[in-house]
């Protein structure tokens, strides 16, 4: 029988995979909608598909749960997208990818702090190694420049997704399923984008029925959303947050081979250094502290 550890990391390298496409199908939804759009419609989709298959995830258990809920959703869902879909609308993807593979940076430094899963120096090196081979895949892939405003936004999704694993984490000790998690975050995430909506949200039934913005809402509220969500509460659960949370390090790898693929970009010495870098920063964070200094 498979340990739930090796599932842990399998449900992680799989969300990576996903997540590493979702900012391509996302620039591509741009064209026709608003961030506020996109993610309202994204996660209505979602919240919708995980109630047919369970509605009794979205029963009340406590004001505590119902708590930590709102905050995951408002931390991990409304204000992530919200910076993450508008620094793509000021900055490119691969200043948005950069800078958004820093978040599990911010997730141990928020563990340091506000918890007892306190990430060790290896964690720490794996960053610096990572980040380092990411900027090496983003400036030899894909073409990058400075917006003050798009950055800092995605700075910012950076920083709320430190603080949505913190709470789904808080979630998981009060042994609250991460169905139930996910499903309730989702929920309290489309109601908090709710007052967003008066000033930049219109139905466009007509761009919403084009196939090729079909496909990208499916992908993104299904298999980005509503599954994978899902799936990395529960490596969370099996592994860790930190050990999670440093699978984000691949996601710009996934994107760069995505863009030789599907983009026709061209593969070359600084991808694959970058790729190698940022995989062994992965690898080093995982690490224990007397693994490295053997």
């Amino acid at each position: 029988m498979i340990s739930k550890i090796i599932i842990g990391h399998l449900y992680a390298i799989f969300i990576i995979v996903v997540w590493g496409l979702t900012f391509v199908s996302s620039k591509i939804l741009l064209r026709d909608f608003t961030p506020v759009e996109i993610l309202f419609d994204r996660f209505l989709l979602a919240t919708l598909a995980l109630f047919v298959v369970s509605p009794k995830s979205l029963k009340f258990i406590s004001w505590k749960v119902e708590l930590y809920s709102a905050l995951v959703g408002f931390f991990g869902i409304t204000l992530y997208f919200v910076f993450e879909n508008n620094a793509l609308i000021y900055t490119n993807a691969a200043n948005a990818s950069l800078i958004v593979s820093t978040s599990p940076f911010f997730v141990g430094l928020l563990n340091y702090f506000l918890d007892k899963d306190k990430p060790n120096l290896n964690f720490f090196i794996g960053f610096v190694v990572a980040i380092i081979g990411i900027f090496f895949l983003s400036f030899g892939s894909m073409s990058m420049n400075i917006n003050p405003i798009g950055d800092l936004m995605a700075i910012g999704s950076a920083v709320v997704w430190g603080f949505y694993n913190l709470f789904v984490v808080k979630l998981q000790r009060m042994h609250i399923s991460s169905f139930t998690i996910t499903a309730k975050s989702f929920f309290y995430s489309v109601v908090l984008t709710l007052p967003l909506m008066f000033e930049d949200y219109s139905i466009k039934a007509d761009r919403l029925i084009e196939p090729i913005n079909l496909i990208n809402y499916g992908f993104l509220a299904l298999l980005a959303s509503s599954l994978s969500f899902f799936l990395w509460s529960k490596s969370i659960e099996y592994i860790g947050s930190m050990k999670t949370n440093v699978y984000i390090y691949g996601i710009p790898v996934v994107t760069a081979i995505g863009a030789v693929f599907i983009l026709d970009e061209k593969f070359n010495i600084y991808s694959a250094i970058g790729m190698t870098l940022a995989i062994g920063g992965l690898v080093i964070s995982q690490l224990k502290k007397k693994q490295i200094a053997a």
